[in-house]
């Protein structure tokens, strides 16, 4: 156990996110703190411990935040919120709790049931991870350049804010405010949605006839996309039953758009039938046919490249810059809480702009435009 230490941070839950949590806050080399974790498993607990990413571990939850100054909560989004009663007796009037859960509302809202304006509850989720599980997967590097979105409760204090943005910006992420209801539609579209896609796809090859010839001509791109398959069951389950509501909605746009490329892919059959059958067309007949085919695919794929150019790419891939700049301090991101429904108006308006350029683009060369 570290000696002459000030405060105590707990962790609760030391698998792949809790460990790399703890790991960026022992790294610190003027840390007046000591680091402490417990987890269910007593074999992640001793590997965290083994690993430095804890200066020590308890059996007991009550041991771990009683007199803790912050309470990292580094497991599912159900445990979280059932844990939060457990807590509430031992946790120190004015601490900080905050979370890595996946989905925000829910936990948010039982946080404030539970502790009123006891606590400063600082809601947090680390878009970064990995499809191994387990502090043996964890790395001190593994938030560099990725987004931490941030969703404090009302009655969090400004500095205990900054508590928590120090922690994030000690482990290179780059801290985004958003409100937990627009936070959960939002990681519905781009982490909860992938996750089921490249479920569904692993299982539409991998449960079809010709599964054992598909395996030899898998390459990268099957590879990237069924990935996220490998990771840990019981918490992928936690994402989709926490936040079921956004993800069917997201699911069923999903939907049209993939009845979109069907009617596309149909419409060449289609014609190509009425051809055979002799069945004349209006235009050039067969040419007219295929060019309006060819078309209608050309422009799914060119207006969904161009729309793809107005994200930026390092953070989509959460890398980390290489031209040279800055990860954003506190000091620039302190003003921009709450404005994630702003945001994201102005990323909906890019890609307007975006959808009108690809427009304009195929009545120029005479394709038909999108409806």
């Amino acid at each position: 156990m570290a000696d002459s230490k000030e405060s105590k941070i707990a962790i609760i839950g030391t698998g792949l996110i809790g460990a790399s949590v703890g790991l960026n806050l022992m790294a610190r080399k003027d840390r007046k703190y000591e680091v402490v974790g417990v987890d269910r498993s007593r074999q992640n607990a001793r590997a965290a411990r083994e690993m430095k990413a804890v200066d020590s571990t308890v059996r007991y939850l009550d041991e771990a935040v009683r007199d803790a100054s912050m309470i990292v909560l580094a497991v599912p989004s159900r445990a979280a919120e059932e844990l939060l009663p457990t807590l509430e007796p031992y946790v120190a009037t004015g601490a900080i709790i905050t979370d890595t859960c996946s989905t925000k509302a829910s936990f948010m809202a039982k946080a404030e049931e539970v502790f009123g304006n006891k606590v400063s509850v600082i809601g947090g989720h680390p878009m970064a991870g990995s499809e191994r599980s387990g502090p043996s997967a964890a790395s001190v590097d593994l938030f560099q350049g990725a987004a931490w979105a941030l969703t404090p409760s009302p009655v969090a204090s400004e500095s205990s804010v900054r508590v928590v943005l120090g922690l994030i910006e000690s482990a290179g992420a780059v801290p985004i405010y958003v409100d937990p209801a627009e936070h959960d539609e939002l990681v519905a579209a781009v982490s909860h949605v992938p996750l089921l896609l490249s479920v569904a796809l692993f299982k539409l090859v991998h449960d079809s006839a010709c599964r054992d010839d598909a395996e030899q001509l898998a390459g990268p791109g099957f590879r990237d996309m069924t990935r996220l398959v490998m990771g840990d069951p019981e918490m992928a389950t936690d994402i989709v039953t926490t936040n079921r509501t956004a993800i069917l909605s997201w699911l069923r746009r999903y939907q049209g758009e993939l009845d979109t490329i069907i009617q596309a892919l149909e419409l060449s059959d289609e014609e190509a039938e009425r051809l055979a059958e002799g069945i004349d067309l209006p235009g050039d007949g067969k040419e007219s046919a295929a060019a309006t085919a060819d078309a209608l695919m050309e422009g799914l794929f060119t207006r969904a490249r161009m729309e793809r150019f107005v994200f930026d790419d390092r953070l989509i891939g959460r890398q980390v810059p290489k031209d040279g700049t800055e990860t954003p301090r506190s000091s620039d991101v302190i003003g921009q809480m709450f404005m994630g429904a702003y945001l994201y108006g102005r990323l909906k308006e890019q890609l307007n702009r975006g959808e009108e350029r690809e427009r304009e683009a195929a009545l120029r060369r005479g394709a038909p435009r999108n409806r």
